[in-house]
Order: structure tokens, then sequence, then C-alpha cells
């Protein structure tokens, strides 16, 4: 039930005025820590790496620095633990560096190295287990804005997901929302004999970069409204015909002017086993 007790006043009256005119005939999502408590690519990213992912042959174009390359790879064969939370360093490190999207556009070879189907199995396996788990760190929807996607189907409205993770990564979830595949824009990586490389197909899905592959996956019609929970999340939430939401985490960010703030502090989830 979408219900007024989730939000504030003024976001609630303002999404059932318009839900009940019918005036979003287009809504954007974003994925991790928008339409789930926590961050399921960061999750697929942890099982990848505690594999020690094998079927990647080198590391050295990952990390250019050849001691900490030799690191890596001797971690990656006798520890993956440690091998995860030095990958996890690095990865950090870069980010602090030179900003979340060079970050992210390092971190595709995680994903790399094997069919895309192969991906999607591991991406199924931490989501069931992240539906069983009772702790406040388990990846599952939030009920509220489950609720509110209905709402919007009701109305007619489409619904895309716009995710700077992996497409096929979300697609694997994607319909527990009634959302199609082919309504997932997301990291898209190049192919190559049926393996999925760490190479990137632009427009890639951080920052603007949401607004532009929205606007070629729809013919330019653009949208109506767009909740996103981060700095990734700004243009998306800047660029639609009405106002964005902002889901505010407590991470002290503070989103374009015109947006609406809504706090996910005391927000509930559901399980939604496949």
């Amino acid at each position: 039930m979408f219900s007024n007790t989730d939000w504030s006043s003024e976001i609630f009256s303002y999404l059932e005025e318009n839900l009940a005119g019918r005036k979003f005939q287009t809504a954007l999502f974003d994925f991790d820590n928008t339409l789930v408590r926590g961050d399921f690519g960061e999750e697929v990213m942890c099982e990848l790496l505690k594999a020690g992912v094998p079927w990647i042959q080198s590391l050295s174009p990952f990390f250019p620095e050849p001691s900490i390359s030799e690191r890596m790879e001797t971690l990656r064969k006798t520890d993956t633990q440690a091998f995860m939370d030095e990958v996890w360093k690095y990865y950090e490190s870069k980010i602090e560096k030179e900003g979340l999207e060079a970050g992210y556009r390092w971190s595709t070879w995680i994903f790399s190295g094997r069919s895309t189907k192969e991906l999607q199995n591991t991406a199924n396996l931490v989501w069931e287990n992240h539906q069983k788990d009772t702790s406040s760190k388990a990846v599952q929807a939030f009920y509220p804005m489950f609720e509110l996607v209905k709402e919007f189907e009701k109305a007619g409205t489409k619904i895309w997901i716009v995710t700077a993770s992996p497409a096929p990564v979300i697609q694997v979830v994607s319909e527990q929302w009634g959302i199609p595949k082919e309504n997932v824009l997301g990291m898209r990586l190049v192919e190559k004999h049926g393996i999925l490389s760490h190479e990137l197909i632009e427009p890639f899905t951080y920052g603007i970069g949401k607004v532009e592959f929205l606007n070629l996956a729809n013919g330019n019609q653009g949208y109506d409204i767009a909740f996103g929970d981060s700095e990734n999340d700004f243009p998306m939430l800047s660029h639609g015909r009405s106002k964005g939401i902002f889901l505010d985490r407590g991470k002290k960010k503070v989103p374009p002017t015109g947006t609406l703030i809504q706090s996910v502090a005391d927000w509930k989830t559901v399980a939604k086993p496949l």
C-alpha cells in the first residue's frame, strides 16, 4: 500500500496528485540504494572477488604498478578474502583520488571474463542469499518504493531502471518490480566471442550519461520524474519535466536545487525471492 506514513507530507501530496492526474508518463529509478536497501552491484562484485576471478587471465592491465599486480595475483590464488579486501582498498583509493566515475569505470574488469549468462547466474545466487538474510545489511527491496512502483504501473507510467551497475546483473531481478528487462539501462560491456570484456560501450550510465542513454533508448522523449540516492543521479534528478526525488541516506549529499528530499532512515524492506 502506497502510504503517507513512509513519505514526507510534501512528497506524498506531490506524488498522490500527479499519480491521480496520470501526469507521470515516464519515471526513472536508480537501482542500488534506491529501489533496494544496499548496493546489489557491489555485492555481486564482492562475490566475484571472493572467487578470485580465476576466469580473468591476468590482472596486470588493471593494476599498472608491478608490485601491486604481483601481490594481487598471489592473493587471489592463496587468500581470496584478503584479495577482495585489497582490491576494495585500491578501488576506494581510486575514487578518492580521481572521483566516483573513474572508480566505476575502472571496476568494469571485475564483471568481465565470462559470458553474460554466467555473470547472471552469480547475480541470481547473490540475490537469493540476500533474500534469506534477516540482518539489516541484506540487499532487499525498499517496501515504500516497491509499493510506489505498483502505483506508477496502475497509472500507466512507463518505468525505466537507469543504473551504473551492469545491465545484465539488474535484469536478473527487475521483473520482481514488474519492470521488463528491456527497460533496464545499465553498464554495457563489449562482448568478444561470447565473453564479456572490461571495455565499456558508451554512453556509460553515470551522471549525465544516464540521461543520454535514456534519450537514446526512448527516442528523445525525455521523462517526467526520477528517483536516486547519489551524486551519480544528480543530472537525472534535475533533467526531468517534474521534480526529482532524492533518497537521503544521511551521507550529507546536497542534491540539485528544486529536488525533493526524502529520508530513508526508517524505511522497511521486503524480501522478494525469485
